[in-house]
């Protein structure tokens, strides 16, 4: 089920004027934003539409988007944001997927975004099966989980008329994974969005927890030789 706290995360973070933010606890602002209807309805509404959120998820997830190769999965993305009703869909110069939801203001300006890539090649067969609650295919949590989750939190802020304070632009980006070293979110903040993100939300994974502070990325290209195995149990058997 789409986790109600996403949707949360993005009226929070974005409905409150920054100077709230910065007087008030986390908590007493929760409660005076969680105590207007439409907020309330918007948390409520995460878990009314999940066979949408499945669809979607399995449906962008059987589209190969192997780094350096998401322009196929990218369009999908596109008319999904389009069908949903943003404004200024459009896919930037490196392939990124951008929306735009309009706040009473253009600040704080607020990214929720997810992946589009996966670490599978393009030649990887990635038919999603079903399992009774189960969905197993290549990439089917990171990030497809993400990008569907990003849908279903335009769908819960449009279904309770919920207008928050500031602009939420919703992005799904490329080369996550691998040597796509970032590239995406790189072109973000250098080029697409330079100097214009207040705050920044990546949804990535099947959801194990939320992480606020910074996470550090080292991307390193090496060669093994050697007989091979998987890195958990063979890795002392390589010699680089």
């Amino acid at each position: 089920m789409i986790k109600p706290c996403l949707v949360w995360l993005a009226v929070f973070t974005c409905l409150a004027p920054a100077k709230l933010i910065g007087q008030d606890k986390p908590n007493d602002i929760g409660e005076r934003l969680l105590a207007r209807p439409s907020i309330r309805a918007a948390v409520d509404a995460a878990g009314t539409f999940e066979a949408e959120v499945l669809a979607d998820q399995i449906d962008l997830c059987s589209i190969p988007a192997p780094p350096f190769g998401e322009h196929k999965r990218a369009e999908a993305y596109r008319a999904r944001f389009e069908a949903l009703g943003l404004e200024r869909t459009r896919i930037d110069s490196v392939g990124n997927v951008l929306g735009e939801r309009p706040g009473q203001t253009d600040q704080p300006h607020l990214v929720f975004s997810a992946h589009l890539d996966t670490v599978f090649p393009e030649d990887v067969d990635v038919t999603v099966t079903r399992d009774g609650s189960i969905l197993k295919g290549p990439g089917i949590g990171d990030d497809c989980r993400g990008l569907a989750v990003v849908l279903g939190v335009v769908r819960a802020l449009d279904r309770a008329a919920v207008r928050t304070w500031g602009r939420i632009t919703f992005v799904g980006t490329v080369g996550e994974e691998g040597l796509g070293d970032l590239r995406g979110v790189k072109h973000l903040f250098n080029t697409e969005l330079a100097g214009a993100v207040d705050r920044f939300v990546s949804v990535d994974g099947a959801g194990l927890g939320i992480t606020n502070v910074a996470v550090g990325s080292n991307r390193y290209r090496v060669t093994f030789r050697g007989p091979g195995g998987h890195s958990f149990g063979a890795f002392t058997h390589l010699a680089v």
